[in-house]
């Protein structure tokens, strides 16, 4: 009887523990670099943005407590880093991603890579597509 009582309480505190956020978003949680961006016009033509060696450097954190870190390079060699932290929101039921300043972006991740997008609208109308390796 105290094999069964043991087994039971086992099972379910492994399983209360099991449904966290940090779980949740697993998916998403590392840091990632930046590998390209892409442009698609309402006509279907996809561009592929010319990235700089600095862009192709920089680096976003998500981490599990809902911190986001963004470090871009600059300068001749790219050794000057500037980083911004903040706060980003996570929807994994529709995969909406907001990062301050931001509107909401759609995320796909697939193993070790991930990429974001959303709708640029002005002059020209398109949706920018970044795409992400995860470094760690």
């Amino acid at each position: 009887m105290k094999k069964a009582i043991l087994f039971l309480m086992t099972t379910l505190i492994l399983s209360s523990c099991g449904g966290s956020d940090d779980n949740l978003q697993s998916g998403i949680i590392g840091k990632w670099n930046k590998i390209k961006e892409t442009k698609e016009y309402s006509n279907g033509s996809i561009e592929e943005v010319n990235l700089s060696t600095c862009e192709l450097k920089e680096t976003l954190e998500l981490k599990s407590n809902g911190q986001v870190i963004l470090t871009k390079y600059s300068g001749t060699n790219c050794v000057d880093a500037r980083t911004s932290e903040g706060a980003y929101f996570y929807n994994e039921s529709n995969n909406e991603l907001t990062l301050p300043g931001n509107n909401k972006q759609i995320v796909e991740v697939n193993g070790n890579d991930m990429n974001f997008k959303f709708t640029v609208t002005g002059i020209e109308n398109y949706i920018k597509t970044v795409y992400f390796k995860r470094i760690n």
